[in-house]
């Protein structure tokens, strides 16, 4: 019998030397899912950080009790050992600098998604949200880094033949194969 997710929503926010910016991640993305109302969990994942970021955030674990701080055996390991980790229905992966500054349009591709409409959706440079059972074997063994993280990572769920809505910078959507190869072309 499958285990039934105890979230609507596990946030993977791999980080590594980021103290600027980890703790207004945390506490943006916890204000911006309660308004929303949804269920979640917020996953912390070190990946050999080497300055204060680990202090800020125990600092915040009183204000935002869904936090949980784990650690990744080196950089670009941040979201496969959040999705091996992650109790929620869909998976919400982003970097302390975006999650810090903004998530816009993240808690409605997650409405869309837990209703059925896709597999996944990727704000290329800024976040992606997926199904988290349907994406684990595209989620598995990667090393994913820096801006290339989301396109990297949306290449590897198409491969698994998911459902994936991909929008770029600017928030224009490509649906069909050949708008999601030009929408790589564009904004790689």
């Amino acid at each position: 019998m499958a285990e039934r997710p105890r979230f609507d929503i596990s946030v993977i926010l791999p980080f590594g030397d980021d103290e600027e910016a980890v703790g207004i991640a945390v506490k943006r993305t916890a204000e911006h899912l309660r308004s929303l109302g949804m269920s979640f969990e917020i996953l912390a994942i070190d990946e050999d950080s080497g300055d204060n970021s680990h202090a800020v955030l125990a600092l915040l674990r009183a204000e935002v009790p869904e936090l949980r701080v784990t650690h990744a055996p080196g950089r670009g390991r941040g979201v496969d050992i959040g999705a091996g980790r992650a109790q929620g229905t869909l998976l919400l992966i982003a970097t302390p600098d975006v999650a810090s500054a903004s998530l816009d349009g993240a808690g409605d591709a997650c409405r869309r998604l837990l209703a059925g409409d896709g597999d996944g959706e990727v704000a290329l440079g800024r976040y992606t949200a997926v199904h988290r059972m349907r994406a684990l074997a595209a989620v598995r063994g990667t090393r994913l880094l820096g801006a290339a993280m989301h396109r990297r990572l949306s290449k590897r769920l198409m491969v698994q033949r998911l459902t994936v809505r991909i929008s770029g910078p600017a928030g224009g959507a490509a649906n069909t194969a050949v708008g999601r190869l030009r929408a790589f072309a564009r904004f790689a």
